[in-house]
């Protein structure tokens, strides 16, 4: 009669080459860590660090801000920055400004802009839309009246920022438009960067050992 059977649990017979079952997932987890906890570091390689807005939350972003600021080149190639107000809509930010200015001679000179959307004061408020492309004139008028409808439904929505103001200039910015005073303009979103900071709260939450939200 020959030796009985020498066999480790999970059946395989000890010097037939046959490998042991799988481990369990706490099994691999402190063959891992060799019976320690994984640090923060480890933690947090599992949670995104990205911070680029989806399309719809570009849209969302551009549509509940007032103000972008448009970065202009002069003709000796100094830069020049502008605060204005603008409508999103259709895949573009639109504004309308002074033929007179200095910033449309500018863009006469080099239609190439940045327009930058930004807010936040603290770090995970920190939230922006850069974008870069061409400005160009808006003739075509039904192109003009979805802008206006757009604007009006937008100073519906997050006000007009006339407080104060009396009651004459509220109108006088879109008669000058009307008779060529001021002049429509857009940016298309060409090539757009994003950052939304508040995307990155569970990978610091990670580091410093606490758990990501769901």
């Amino acid at each position: 009669m020959g030796p009985p059977d020498q066999r480790r649990p999970g059946g395989a017979r000890r010097g037939d080459g046959a490998r042991p079952g799988p481990r369990t997932r706490d099994a691999r987890r402190g063959a891992r860590y060799h019976g320690h906890a994984p640090s923060a570091e480890s933690r947090a390689k599992d949670v995104t660090m990205a911070t680029a807005m989806d399309p719809a939350a570009i849209a969302d972003y551009l549509r509940s801000q007032r103000t972008i600021i448009l970065s202009t080149t002069k003709k000796d190639g100094a830069p020049a920055a502008h605060a204005l107000w603008f409508v999103y809509l259709d895949g573009a930010v639109y504004f309308n400004i002074q033929t007179k200015s200095f910033k449309y001679k500018n863009i006469q000179h080099d239609n190439r802009v940045a327009c930058l959307v930004e807010s936040g004061e603290r770090y995970l408020d920190l939230k922006g839309v850069m974008i870069q492309g061409r400005c160009t004139p808006v003739t075509d008028p039904a192109e003009r009246d979805r802008y206006e409808a757009a604007r009006q439904e937008k100073n519906a929505r997050i006000g007009d920022g006339m407080d104060g103001m009396p009651q004459w200039f509220h109108g006088n910015r879109q008669q000058r438009l009307d008779r060529g005073d001021r002049i429509l303009l857009k940016v298309p979103l060409e090539k757009v960067t994003t950052w939304d900071f508040s995307r990155v709260a569970d990978y610091y939450k990670a580091r410093a050992g606490g758990k990501p939200q769901p």
